[in-house]
């Protein structure tokens, strides 16, 4: 008597077998991939104490507090309403670190940092604040953006994605410093991606984060 079950095991080996295989091929594609351009490149060094933030309206904490720079800038034609949004109202601002005693603190922005009670924001209340300009375009000398960019692999569910991550000059639009990197998802909302990490730790996510500031300098003071 044939086992009824053999036709189905023998189905879903080759099911499985055939996950694997799209899989390898997709993780061969992104180690192709990562290896063509990925990874953290700074082409020029400039000096100034702040940018324009094309791509988010936050770096209060990032920036501001427990990074180096004294502005940042961005434009929002259409913020969140809610009553914990720091930027409610649309249009470009100057978000700028100063001292308290100079009475331009933002009382919004100043309520919510005071609401943390751990390091950074007791310390930096002490003698800081941040004061928020409007303004009606933005001024700084350079732009950090972000581009995100998908596609489906050829088996036409896998997805691949390439974040490109640059430092231009606002009106040069010269590229200074770049970093890009890919992920690959075998199953897209059932399976987590893998990215060039998996292949080299010189692609690390946290690498992206000296971006700014190995290629933005901030002036020194005197």
């Amino acid at each position: 008597m044939k086992n009824k079950y053999v036709p189905f095991f023998l189905l879903l080996l080759g099911f499985v077998c055939t996950a694997c295989s799209s899989e390898q091929r997709g993780l061969a594609e992104l180690k192709r991939l990562c290896e063509k351009d990925a990874g953290l490149t700074i082409y020029k060094t400039v000096e100034a104490n702040g940018f324009y933030n094309a791509y988010s309206s936050s770096g209060i904490t990032d920036y501001l507090i427990e990074g180096p720079y004294k502005f940042y800038e961005f434009c929002d034609d259409s913020p969140s309403l809610s009553k914990y949004h720091l930027f409610p109202e649309s249009g470009c601002f100057r978000v700028k670190k100063t001292n308290r005693v100079d009475g331009q603190c933002n009382e919004r922005v100043d309520k919510a940092l005071s609401k943390h009670i751990v390091g950074p924001y007791p310390e930096f209340l002490q003698e800081y604040c941040i004061d928020v300009e409007k303004i009606n375009k933005p001024e700084a000398r350079y732009t950090y953006n972000e581009q995100l960019d998908k596609w489906l692999a050829n088996n036409k569910y896998s997805e691949f994605i390439r974040i490109e991550v640059s430092i231009e000059g606002r009106v040069s639009n010269e590229i200074l410093g770049q970093y890009i990197s890919y992920s690959y998802n075998v199953r897209p909302r059932h399976s987590s991606p893998k990215s060039c990490r998996l292949l080299d730790k010189k692609y690390s996510a946290s690498i992206k984060e000296d971006l700014i500031e190995k290629t933005i300098v901030t002036h020194k003071e005197k």
